[in-house]
């Protein structure tokens, strides 16, 4: 969102303003009926989306009065739109990870497992007996001590491969390593950044307004580009209209923040009134000469008031007078 060049039409609007003011007080040595010129001002701001793109919608129409978070106006967002899918599918993807890693391994794996240490302890058992049975023959010379190596060997075998697939049931029941959980868990940290800066990606193609009040222009329709150099429409907050007024120095100790003035101009609604709230502590126009009595008419100072209610358009000439 950029109003530098609100700015600078505001600035341009204000000096043409002042300079036709500060005309109609050198024209004259006292205010009319004690009364100071003076203009309304708009301090109105452009709003424009955080990247460029080609406009989608427009929601609003110009004099329309708008809330503060109302969109405005919509860009093209269907890349956006692709890449915070595909975030959160891999986010998705990286707590499944997790999950299967922290609960151990799945059930059919257990099982299956579980089948092949039977199946060992099956074969030792065999191994077991079959040495059982080969120890008598060998201690009466039936059979050979050959025979008798070969069944204890087997049985040994087979009684150590129940003990690794005992191991190999334990490891497998167990969840993953701590590093590996972790290294999953920081995965996962990531790929939920990832779906928050894509979510936030897409919400910057939205125009969205800060704080209340009036569409004043429309600055680009549906099929333009828009961007932070190419805003699409100007408008005016609530509470941004003031009345700018020029105080001759020799009447400026009579005014003070929070004055009450009335205010009054050719189209303007009746009883008009502001409240002041601010005074320039430096002269906005001097004269090259030495001053005298006659000259301090020409130094002015600036003060400017918040309208209170009803306000007339920006750049309006006002005549305002201290309540009392």
């Amino acid at each position: 969102m950029r109003d530098g060049t609100g700015m600078v039409m505001k600035r341009n609007l204000s000096l043409a303003a002042a300079a036709l003011a500060l005309l109609a007080l050198a024209g004259c040595d006292e205010p009319d009926d004690g009364a100071i010129h003076g203009y309304a001002e708009g301090q109105f701001r452009l709003l424009a989306p955080a990247a460029s793109g080609r406009i989608l919608s427009l929601d609003v129409t110009e004099g329309q009065t708008v809330k503060t978070g109302a969109t405005v106006a919509r860009l093209d967002d269907s890349v956006e739109r692709a890449e915070l899918a595909a975030a959160r599918a891999s986010a998705e993807a990286a707590a499944a990870r997790l999950k299967d890693a922290s609960l151990g391994a799945r059930t059919p794996e257990v099982e299956a497992a579980k089948e092949v240490l039977a199946q060992a302890r099956a074969s030792a058992k065999r191994a077991a007996e079959d040495l059982e049975r080969i120890r008598p023959l060998y201690d009466r010379g039936i059979v050979p001590r050959a025979q008798l190596d070969a069944a204890e060997a087997a049985a040994s075998e087979a009684d150590a491969r129940v003990a690794e697939l005992r191991q190999r049931l334990t490891v497998t029941e167990l969840p993953a390593r701590e590093n590996v959980i972790r290294a999953l868990e920081a995965d996962l940290e990531a790929a939920r950044a990832s779906v928050d800066a894509s979510r936030e990606a897409l919400a910057r193609r939205g125009v969205t307004v800060p704080e209340p009040g009036r569409v004043e222009r429309v600055l680009r329709q549906p099929g333009e580009t828009a961007g932070p150099a190419a805003p699409v429409i100007r408008y005016l907050p609530e509470g941004a209209m003031k009345a700018v007024g020029f105080v001759p120095e020799a009447e400026l100790g009579g005014f003070s923040l929070g004055d009450r003035l009335s205010v009054d101009c050719d189209s303007c609604a009746p009883d008009l009134s502001a409240v002041v709230t601010s005074i320039a502590g430096e002269a906005a126009f001097t004269s090259p000469e030495i001053f005298s009595d006659k000259e301090r008419a020409r130094l002015v100072f600036r003060i400017e008031a918040r309208f209170e209610g009803a306000f007339p358009p920006s750049g309006t000439p006002l005549r305002m007078r201290r309540l009392p």
